[in-house]
């Protein structure tokens, strides 16, 4: 192999060696990047979480200053309160609050499903980025392989192995 020719293959070789390394950093930079995207969505369920109890207990306080208020209401009346009208008021207003509470509870389900599902479509594309990535650099590192018979020629000798050979295809001669 004649000299220019063994520094243009160490030069591609070379090539090879920076391009698998720029792929590997393209790869982990988008792993990162997937991860804090993962970060972000389990952050905005605790949010969610939060901001659902939150709603709870102000419905909850509500709910405890509306009874009060019903509860002195039927005493200015003369009303009992645990009888006839006062009763019935009372439970139209906890009915009200399950109501609201069930409601609450299953749009924060829903947020959380949709947010987790965010999550599992963020993984899905991280994953075909590195695919796709190191399928390029395989197309890459495969069309950078000399496909002419002629270029395989005399290289059976810089390895020793020139005697029953044949040269372009470095496979024992037939006789």
């Amino acid at each position: 192999m004649d000299p220019i020719t063994g520094f243009m293959l160490a030069a591609q070789a070379g090539g090879m060696i920076m391009d698998f390394m720029g792929t590997s950093a393209q790869n982990e930079q988008a792993a990162e990047a997937a991860r804090l995207q993962q970060q972000a969505i389990q952050a905005s369920i605790a949010t969610s979480r939060l901001q659902t109890e939150d709603e709870s207990l102000r419905a909850m306080i509500s709910l405890r200053q509306n009874l009060g208020t019903q509860a002195a209401i039927m005493a200015a009346r003369g009303i009992r309160a645990g009888t006839g009208v006062g009763v019935l008021a009372m439970t139209e207003s906890q009915g009200n609050f399950n109501a609201d509470e069930r409601m609450r509870r299953m749009n924060q389900m829903m947020n959380e499903k949709r947010l987790k599902a965010g999550m599992e479509i963020s993984k899905m594309h991280q994953k075909a980025f590195e695919n796709n990535n190191w399928n390029a650099f395989a197309g890459r590192v495969i069309n950078k392989i000399p496909t002419n018979p002629d270029f395989y020629k005399g290289m059976g000798k810089s390895f020793g192995l020139s005697e029953g050979y044949d040269e372009s295809f470095m496979m024992n001669k037939v006789r």
